[in-house]
């Protein structure tokens, strides 16, 4: 039997104990990297339409057909791009021993920019030919090109129908590994490509937003991939320049606007005025036979 002193003792260490709580055990840190961030930052923008989640909503059929082009520029300087860490196969990747960089922004002349996607996001009957034009029923089912070439993705930002396949090329002569990195519906895959061969993908689904693309083998290797439910869609050129052809007309469609670095693309001026497009949405309404332009400007700060 305890004494009573020796019971007061166990009973207050016992509550000390309790009070204090046991030592913490601490995670271990988290090595936070560009691939961390932006599979966050895009888990955060997405549920890319504005619309809710209840009953569908029974839209009007348009009243034909309009052209939205137009061209993005940076407005100000952007810092250099950074060169990458080319340390295997390097005969292939390299050869001569030049630097590669990482092109993930690529300003032209007069500011012009390349890689930027534009789209729309509105839920659309993809399966009502009052919707997609007829120009683009070939499409539909059509095979998509996404090459490599001496380890770099020759499309920056590929975009694609999730209707369509998508053929994964490979035109060096070592293997590639192309891992498509999508969270939510396109489906992921991790393809082995051998050297001077191809794989398919099938997404299967739209994907909420643009997901990232990279190589396990070479992990310098970057890109993006967006696969949308509808064939309304665009990369700005070299020139900077973008067009997409026979939109439907007379109703309100939302668009968004994304770049790999800046992400959506929310303050930028339009034909000089300046706008903002909140996780880089907009809308337009455009006539039967409209044919739209946009000059738009994004300051440097963006990026």
């Amino acid at each position: 039997m305890l004494s009573t002193r020796n019971a007061f003792i166990v009973w207050a260490a016992c509550i000390a104990v309790s009070l204090c709580g046991c030592p913490r055990v601490l995670p271990p840190s988290v090595s936070v990297t560009d691939d961390t961030i932006n599979t966050v930052r895009s888990a955060l923008e997405d549920g890319v339409s504005s619309e809710g989640s209840g009953a569908a909503e029974v839209l009007a059929d348009p009243t034909g057909w309009a052209t939205l082009s137009g061209t993005f520029k940076i407005n100000g300087a952007v810092p250099p791009n950074p060169a990458l860490k080319v340390d295997k196969d390097t005969n292939v990747c390299a050869p001569g021993g030049r630097q590669v960089l990482d092109n993930v922004v690529m300003v032209g002349e007069g500011g012009t920019l390349q890689n930027v996607l534009i789209y729309v996001s509105s839920k659309i009957p993809s399966d009502n030919p009052a919707w997609i034009h007829e120009s683009y029923e070939a499409a539909r089912d059509a095979e998509v090109i996404f090459d490599q070439k001496e380890c770099v993705f020759l499309s920056r930002l590929g975009v694609m129908w999730s209707t369509q396949t998508m053929k994964v090329l490979n035109s060096d002569p070592v293997g590639h590994n192309t891992n498509l990195a999508s969270v939510r519906g396109a489906a992921a895959a991790n393809i082995s490509v051998p050297a001077n061969g191809f794989a398919p993908y099938v997404p299967g689904s739209s994907s909420p937003s643009p997901f990232p693309v990279s190589c396990s083998i070479h992990p310098w290797m970057k890109a993006s991939m967006m696969v949308c439910d509808n064939p309304y869609f665009a990369v700005s050129d070299a020139s900077g320049a973008f067009s997409i052809s026979n939109v439907p007309a007379g109703v309100e469609l939302e668009f968004r606007v994304w770049h790999e670095k800046a992400g959506y693309i929310q303050a930028v001026t339009v034909n000089n005025v300046s706008e903002k497009w909140p996780k880089g949405k907009f809308t337009r309404t455009l006539a039967d036979g409209d044919g739209v332009g946009m000059s738009i400007e994004i300051g440097a700060s963006a990026f």
